[in-house]
């Protein structure tokens, strides 16, 4: 497997910190047979689902948060509620859909 191009944002609220993480994707080579393609993709998806990310600070859990959350500094807590109350409905930080300010 190796790292797709975009990183993944997560958060932990215990901590009020934003980190980066890599999304895994398949490797593809056109040597490869179609089979193991099939096979290496359906690795990484499974590798992206079933992994749960832990904050580096606390050793939390770290929720992902979408490609557009912009992290509240650690000082203001009021918007990090806001930020959680938002993942905790299941909503995420996507272009055209809620923002956390």
């Amino acid at each position: 497997m190796k790292a797709l191009g975009t990183s993944l944002q997560y958060a932990c609220f215990a901590c009020r910190k934003c980190f980066k993480r890599p999304q895994f994707v398949g490797a593809t080579n056109r040597f490869m047979p179609a089979e193991q393609q099939v096979a290496q993709h359906a690795e990484a998806a499974k590798s992206n689902r079933d992994h749960h990310h832990k904050c580096p600070e606390c050793g939390g859990v770290a929720h992902y948060m979408g490609i557009d959350f912009k992290a509240p500094r650690r000082s203001d807590v009021r918007a990090w509620r806001s930020a959680e109350a938002v993942i905790a409905s299941g909503g995420l930080f996507l272009r055209g859909t809620q923002r956390c300010r």
